[in-house]
């Protein structure tokens, strides 16, 4: 028990808050199938120029065609006047600054939001059946700053989880992706975990990689 309280409390911190779904409850047993989340004004979107090098590439947008979910992705770090400090936006998803680089080989990236309707609701929702089973080669495009889409292809579902192992062990030369929303209301602390690896990257035209982000506090 006092093994579990401790991961507990490090994964409130190290995964910034909530992710609160618009609905409470959604809970089920563990997926068997797992593989291996100041400024207070708005600033603008991210440009091209705005990436060192082409593997210092920043996550700007995230798409999943299977469950029509399409957002911007801005920093952890970005804040909006009158939100929470740490407390997830809406109408974006955020990319936690500790796993932010999709170039890097042997590296994961890491992406979070809400689970509310426009954004990681359906992915919350897919996951209460059968454990996610329909989750399971679904393709996530996650548009990046020096104008790449890269393709990854979901590979494991972990309920209820309280730590960011599933980001531990990429195997050199391959690159991971963890959707993390939350499955409960505000405070609750387990997360849903979705973890893909990277199957394609390709060129993306500037409106399809940069959109313009619009977020909002999400706490009231």
């Amino acid at each position: 028990m006092r093994h579990l309280v401790r991961a507990t409390v490090l994964l409130v911190v190290a995964t910034v808050a909530a992710c609160s779904p618009a609905r409470p409850g959604a809970t089920g047993p563990n997926s068997s199938r797992v593989a291996g989340p100041a400024p207070t004004s708005v600033v603008a979107a991210p440009t091209p120029a705005a990436a060192a090098a082409d593997t210092d590439d920043l996550p700007s947008r995230v798409v999943i065609p299977a469950l029509h979910i399409d957002l911007p992705v801005v920093s952890g770090d970005f804040t909006v006047k009158g939100n929470p400090a740490d407390y997830p936006l809406c109408d974006v998803a955020q990319y936690l600054t500790t796993y932010r680089f999709p170039g890097h080989d042997g590296f994961t990236t890491w992406i979070y939001g809400h689970a509310r309707e426009g954004m990681f609701l359906p992915i919350l929702d897919a996951s209460t059946r059968n454990n996610g089973a329909s989750l399971i080669g679904a393709d996530v495009q996650v548009y990046s700053t020096a104008l790449k889409r890269y393709t990854y292809r979901i590979t494991g579902v972990r309920r209820h989880a309280v730590d960011r192992s599933i980001a531990a062990g990429v195997p050199a030369g391959e690159r991971r992706l963890v959707l993390q929303t939350s499955e409960g209301p505000h405070g609750t602390v387990p997360k849903l975990q979705v973890s893909a690896d990277l199957v394609e990257t390709a060129a993306a035209s500037g409106s399809d990689a940069v959109p313009t982000p619009q977020p909002r506090g999400c706490a009231g």
